[in-house]
């Protein structure tokens, strides 16, 4: 027996070995990192420090040892390195039987969400300074009476903001018109006028203007006629729809004439235009100017322009365009008053 002694010793440290290898496997085994998946739908993240036929215990960085039954757990997930170790809340209730021991917190691993990258705004589009709108329109009627008008107007605004103030512009108004007709193989009309007005704003709504314009008018025997002068306005209305100014100043004017002595005067201005857009397709613009003489206000002339347009397409316009000229102190063998009315087809651009 004692020769044997050594070999026992041997056999003895050997099982001692293995015994103590299998105890740190177990160990290990039990300390491996999973997600335990509950049958109510929760999820609890955790290492394994012990198991027994009952329960799992698991411990994690918010509590050091949570035991779960086996009969809560619906199935285990082994955490690799592709799992991340962030931790999320779950805003589940806990069930029942882990309302002793989670008191309600229920805490699950997730995968780190990815940042999503936003695309850079896509850069303001630029201020629309130009605006016009061009028309052409053709009266015509073959009986009793043969008329024919042919009629176009080209209208162009800019409108720039000032650096300073956002709120304030500078603008420019273009306005020119033509008309030609015959009734009856005789002309009835042929006139041609064309203006420029610019407006500074000085306020909210106070603003400074001059205007200028020159033409001529074969049926009332203006041969060439011409105006200028300065003024000041004032924006009464500024609505979405509804926009009003009236302005005041003085106003040079001069006619040469084809049958009468030629005039020059200075006149008194007393002017209004409105634009009110009275439906999504229907608009109205309108401007009426009054010029007292200085030397004598009983002498007087009168311009009114209306147009109403009817919106048929995108920026196509069907337009109906009224045009009152009064003169007190017209050339021989002219009427004080006269009216145009035209209808017209509109382009917007």
């Amino acid at each position: 027996m004692n020769q044997n002694h050594p070999s026992l010793e041997r056999a003895f440290r050997l099982l001692l070995w293995m015994a103590g290898w299998l105890a740190l496997g177990v160990q290990f085994a039990r300390a491996e990192s999973v997600i335990l998946h509950l049958r109510n739908g929760d999820r609890i993240a955790g290492t394994i420090v012990a198991e027994d036929t009952n329960c799992v215990v698991l411990a994690a960085s918010w509590i050091k040892e949570l035991p779960v039954p086996l009969s809560a757990i619906l199935r285990r997930e082994a955490v690799t390195n592709s799992v991340t170790a962030a931790v999320v809340t779950e805003t589940k209730p806990a069930t029942p039987a882990l309302e002793s021991v989670a008191a309600n917190a229920v805490v699950a691993s997730q995968p780190v969400p990815t940042l999503a990258v936003a695309a850079p705004a896509p850069p303001p589009p630029k201020p629309k300074h130009w605006k016009g709108n061009f028309s052409l329109g053709t009266d015509m009627q073959f009986g009793a009476r043969d008329r024919e008008l042919y009629s176009g107007r080209l209208k162009l605004t800019y409108e720039q903001p000032y650096k300073s103030d956002a709120k304030k512009f500078f603008r420019g108004l273009f306005d020119y018109a033509a008309d030609y007709g015959k009734t009856d193989d005789v002309k009835s009309a042929d006139r041609m006028y064309g203006s420029v007005k610019t407006d500074l704003d000085v306020g909210r709504r106070v603003f400074i203007y001059n205007l200028g314009g020159a033409g001529y008018d074969d049926v009332r025997k203006i041969d060439l006629e011409y105006e200028v002068g300065p003024g000041v306005g004032y924006r009464l209305f500024v609505r979405p729809r509804f926009v009003m100014n009236f302005e005041a100043g003085v106003n040079y004017q001069a006619q040469e004439r084809s049958d009468s002595p030629d005039v020059q005067n200075f006149y008194y201005r007393l002017a209004e235009d409105l634009t009110w857009k009275i439906t999504p397709h229907m608009t109205l613009v309108e401007k009426a100017e009054f010029f007292p003489r200085a030397e004598n206000p009983g002498e007087f002339r009168a311009r009114l322009d209306a147009t109403l347009s009817l919106a048929i397409l995108q920026n196509l316009s069907l337009n109906l365009s009224v045009l009152d000229l009064y003169d007190t102190n017209p050339a021989l063998g002219v009427d004080n008053n006269e009216v145009q009315i035209r209808s017209s087809l509109g382009i917007n651009f």
